[in-house]
């Protein structure tokens, strides 16, 4: 017996040590096919649970002698398998179970563990209080990796370890318990307590699953979908039930857009439930703030992100956080574009617009670099890449493969992809099978690749013909922040003639140039690439017609135009673009060219026309800081009238401190603009115009500026955002004058303030806005 004995000891330890030493991940060594959560206590005023798990496994190797399970800061108490007591260990988070007998394929095994204490939660995520409601939020920002389901129950805790849930939870009477899937029963225990008991027959994985406790009430209506009707439940504190109507008014409009689009509604419930903070995609029960229940629709971009993700994200789940873009990406896409429908066209445009903007320009900045959407690391999986540029990509999809398509393609995709974990070759793979179109170069390109690529139409040849006119397109791409060059690019071209009439085609081509020939029956007067920006690649741009004298700020581009004379109608394309313009032919010593950005303005211009244009320089606003990097650094701008020729000086004035402030153009025709800098050493010092006294204090500021003046007089004050986008426009009389924010005024924190006195501009100062 002792021999015995000390064999089964070493053997113990042997397991102990090799598990501890030689762990493959779990979700690779063992599935959870379903889940019994009990939560038999939730103390608000403890912050504690008390509970037991029951789970069905089923092991993915051979000979498994023990069994790995995820929980994180819980006390175990006990694990039970068939009625007997097994030992285990519990250590970092791991929670390991040794078996008497090996585990192998095709066995299966319920497993009951019993826990208690008080649950770990992060700033975002994982299981928290608020008063006397408690709720889990299924993932965390600051945890790696960031699925907390293990902050509740023992798991398998995974983007692709998916199981059925039974969840059974006691509140007091006066409480209410939700969770996911399909209320079972109430059951009245006797003692003052119910147990709530709901049924998720889907599968999904652990950060999915949710809970949330407390005095609620329930708001019910149901939605007649395509292929079932669907009850809603919308949980709400006392406080806000009043104004569920108000904020849910366009759920089911939202929820027939996407049923329209992506098929039908993938689960058997629809609920939100209101909690302290969220939002989260809890399947069947999203986690929604309380602030954004507030009776209006505000925060309804967040409802249909949110929404969306029960196709993206619930039913078909990325297989890893590196490839957090299909779910987030896509809910993004989706938020943006349901706009279209149910708001308009221009309301979507916008809205997009900036958003593209804001990725070009801060993404690479707030994460800490470029990234391949498929390769975010885990430090940033929720940051602008994941959320941002996934939106934009999945909007350059659409384009790329046409709206019918698109849309075909994708419900496809996700019906047979249904309730399971993809990655973004699988998405590649299946939509190139499905369309019988390769994406491979549009993946290799927009996906797989850190950066975005640029297109620009380097010139154009008009041949008459008979019946005809031939016009010959040379096209050049260029691509943002990475040594690359896209295949398979597919591009419309629109071509104007001087009546405004326009013919739209498509391009294609590869590499660094392509060339391309088309047949019109006008000579056209302008050629646009992508006119109607359905291709987000690193440009920001939008066109507008005039028939008359009108100052106009192009959004998103930093540009503004003052046209002082026209005589007829004009057609105005400004085009931000977000790489580098081509260098000098001829090289100047002391001068440099911005290696971020530049303009190009075109379009049909009648005679007589003429308007300055004023361009944008910032050092600190994720622009122009490795142009302009001293007081040495002297800002202009410089012109070409095409890629034939090289950049030249030209007449301008220029307003503002060495690093921030507007250029003004004397004459602006139609060509490309780029910053550069002239290194004071080389050039000596320009003449600027001289700034009145101005002093405008606090900075930052809460919502109120104080305006001190040199001397009386009436002055002209505009507010511009970081984009360019005028936010508020005001005068002032005399020489002291206080100005407040106005209550429905949302800008962003940085802000800056144009002083003029009549037509002229005195100063540009930055201002920070707090909260």
């Amino acid at each position: 017996m002792k021999k015995y004995f000390l064999i089964l000891t070493g053997l113990f330890f042997y397991q102990v040590f090799f598990a501890q030493n030689n762990d493959p991940k779990i979700g690779d060594t063992v599935h959870a096919i379903h889940y019994n959560i009990h939560l038999l206590e939730v103390n608000t005023n403890q912050q504690t649970i008390n509970a037991f798990t029951e789970l069905t496994l089923t092991p993915k190797i051979d000979n498994l002698f023990s069994v790995p399970l995820e929980l994180k800061s819980l006390t175990v108490d006990s694990v039970i398998i068939d009625g007997v007591a097994y030992s285990f260990n519990h250590n970092n988070e791991i929670l390991r179970i040794y078996l008497i007998e090996n585990f192998s394929l095709g066995d299966t095994l319920i497993v009951k563990v019993f826990y208690h204490g008080q649950p770990f939660h992060e700033q975002w995520g994982g299981f928290h209080y608020s008063g006397d409601y408690a709720f889990n939020l299924g993932v965390g920002f600051e945890s790696i990796p960031h699925n907390l389901g293990k902050t509740w129950f023992p798991c398998v805790d995974d983007f692709t370890d998916r199981a059925t849930y039974d969840f059974y939870v006691t509140v007091d009477d006066g409480n209410k318990a939700i969770a996911g899937g399909m209320l079972q029963e109430t059951i009245d225990n006797g003692n003052g307590t119910k147990t709530w008991h709901w049924k998720m027959e889907h599968e999904i994985p652990t950060y999915l699953a949710s809970v949330a406790v407390g005095n609620y009430i329930l708001y019910q209506d149901e939605y007649f979908g395509i292929e079932d009707t669907v009850p809603i439940t919308i949980y709400t504190r006392p406080q806000e039930s009043s104004k569920v109507e108000g904020s849910f008014v366009n759920l089911k409009s939202v929820l027939q857009w996407y049923e329209e689009r992506f098929g039908p509604y993938p689960f058997g419930r629809v609920g939100y439930t209101g909690t302290a903070i969220g939002a989260m995609e809890h399947a069947t029960n999203i986690a929604y703030r309380n602030s954004y229940i507030n009776g209006n629709t505000a925060q309804e971009a967040t409802l249909v992100h949110e929404l969306a993700h029960m196709w993206f994200g619930d039913k078909v789940t990325c297989s890893s956080a590196e490839d957090m873009w299909l779910n987030e990406g896509w809910a993004t896409f989706c938020e943006i574009l349901y706009l279209k429908d149910i708001y308009g066209y221009e309301e979507y445009r916008t809205l997009f617009r900036h958003d593209h903007q804001e990725m070009l320009r801060k993404a690479h900045i707030t994460d800490g670099g470029y990234y391949a959407l498929n390769a975010i690391p885990q430090e940033i999986t929720y940051g602008k890449h994941a959320y941002d540029k996934g939106g934009v990509v999945t909007n350059a999809l659409m384009g790329y493969l046409g709206d019918s398509v698109f849309f075909d393609a994708i419900s496809a995709y996700l019906d047979h992809f249904a309730f399971q974990s993809v990655s973004s070759e699988q998405m590649r793979d299946f939509l190139t099978d499905y369309t019988g179109i390769d994406m491979s170069g549009f993946f290799d390109a927009w996906v797989f690749t850190p950066g975005s690529p640029q297109f620009s139409i380097d010139s154009t040849k008009v041949t008459e013909g008979d019946a005809s006119f031939m016009v010959d397109i040379f096209l050049k791409q260029k691509f943002k922040a990475a040594d690359f060059l896209a295949e398979d690019n597919v591009i419309n071209v629109t071509y104007v003639d001087g009546d405004f009439n326009m013919i739209t085609d498509t391009v294609h081509f590869s590499g660094q140039t392509g060339h391309s020939v088309k047949y019109l029956p006008f000579e056209p007067k302008a050629t646009f690439l992508d006119l109607y920006e359905q291709l987000p690649d690193a440009t920001t741009d939008n066109f507008k017609f005039f028939n008359q004298p009108a100052e106009y700020t192009f959004p998103e581009t930093y540009l503004k135009i003052n046209i002082d004379q026209l005589e007829d109608s004009a057609l105005i394309r400004a085009t931000h673009n977000w790489v580098a313009p081509d260098s000098l032919k001829m090289p100047i010593e002391g001068l440099k060219l911005s290696n971020y950005r530049y303009w190009k303005i075109e379009g049909v211009f009648p005679a007589n026309f003429h308007a300055k244009g004023q361009f944008i320089y910032d050092r600190d606003g994720y622009l122009d800081g490795d142009l302009i990097e001293s007081e040495n650094d002297s800002v202009v701008v410089l012109y070409r009238e095409g890629s034939w020729a090289d950049w030249v000086d030209i007449s301008q004035t220029r307003y503002g401190t060495w690093f921030y402030g507007d250029i003004v153009v004397d004459d602006l025709q139609p060509g490309e603009y780029t910053l550069a800098t002239w290194d004071k050493i080389f050039v000596g010092t320009e003449d600027i115009p001289q700034q009145s006294y101005v002093n405008i204090f606090p900075n930052p500021s809460r919502g109120t500026l104080n305006f001190e003046f040199g001397e009386r007089g009436k002055y002209n004050i505009a507010l511009y955002d970081t984009s360019g986008r005028m936010i508020d426009q005001f005068s002032l009389n005399g020489k002291t004058k206080t100005w407040k924010r106005k209550k429905n005024q949302d800008f962003t924190d940085v802000v800056f303030v144009h002083v003029l006195k009549g037509q002229d501009l005195l100063t540009v100062k930055k201002i920070i806005f707090t909260p």
